[in-house]
């Protein structure tokens, strides 16, 4: 089975808000509140399907949605990917 590490960083998930925002990536920051910008549950839902592509297995909706900071974001979704990439590199 091959594995893939994550290239989920903060760098990309701010990024990726920006983005799907149409935002310069400048206007977002770890304080930024998501819904407050402008973002919404199928723009929410097109970031979480980039970022468990990305290794972020256990992104979820409703645990985003319930703390909608950039920085919280940040640190569930690279603490996520990591331990994801941690795990299939212990099953070769």
């Amino acid at each position: 089975m091959a594995t893939t590490s994550s290239t989920l960083t903060r760098e990309r998930i701010i990024g990726d808000i920006a983005e799907i925002l149409q935002v310069p990536v400048e206007e977002i920051g770890d304080d930024t509140n998501v819904l407050d910008v402008g973002l919404d549950s199928v723009r929410l839902m097109s970031l979480i399907e980039r970022w468990r592509a990305a290794g972020a297995v256990k992104a979820d909706l409703v645990a985003l949605a319930s703390d909608p900071v950039v920085g919280a974001w940040v640190r569930e979704l690279t603490e996520d990917a990591a331990a994801a990439g941690h795990t299939q590199g212990a099953d070769r």
